[in-house]
């Protein structure tokens, strides 16, 4: 099923889950500095100092996948959509998949319930 966001709202945004991805990213391009800035920063601290922030720089991205993997679900079958769509959605698409997905690959898309107002004013109302 390959529905693209057209007009229509993502999966994350309408679970309330779009702040994991912008907290994921964070932390993901925070671990990637330290990681890469270390080489900067070895005359300055000295060798011991850059290493501890190189190290904690590729925990903080290691971490960041992980935390992402676990708390990214479904809340209806709460299949984990991130490690979903690092698996089955290749290295190039996992990420635009993720943020343009409209409906859980597992049990298909979220009912949103209708209210009783709503049923009440559309009973007289007749569809083309």
């Amino acid at each position: 099923m390959k529905r693209k966001l057209v007009g229509g709202v993502s999966l994350l945004q309408r679970t309330n889950q779009l702040w994991k991805i912008y907290v994921f990213g964070g932390a993901l391009m925070l671990g990637c500095a330290a990681t890469l800035l270390q080489g900067f920063l070895y005359e300055p601290l000295g060798k011991e100092a850059a290493m501890k922030i190189a190290v904690a720089g590729m925990a903080l991205v290691i971490g960041s996948f992980i935390w992402a993997g676990l708390n990214i679900r479904c809340p209806k079958c709460q299949l984990k959509v991130f490690f979903y769509a690092l698996r089955h959605k290749g290295f190039l698409g996992w990420f635009a998949w993720l943020l343009q997905a409209e409906d859980c690959p597992q049990c298909g898309p979220a009912q949103v319930p209708r209210t009783a107002s709503l049923r009440r004013k559309a009973k007289g109302l007749k569809r083309p």
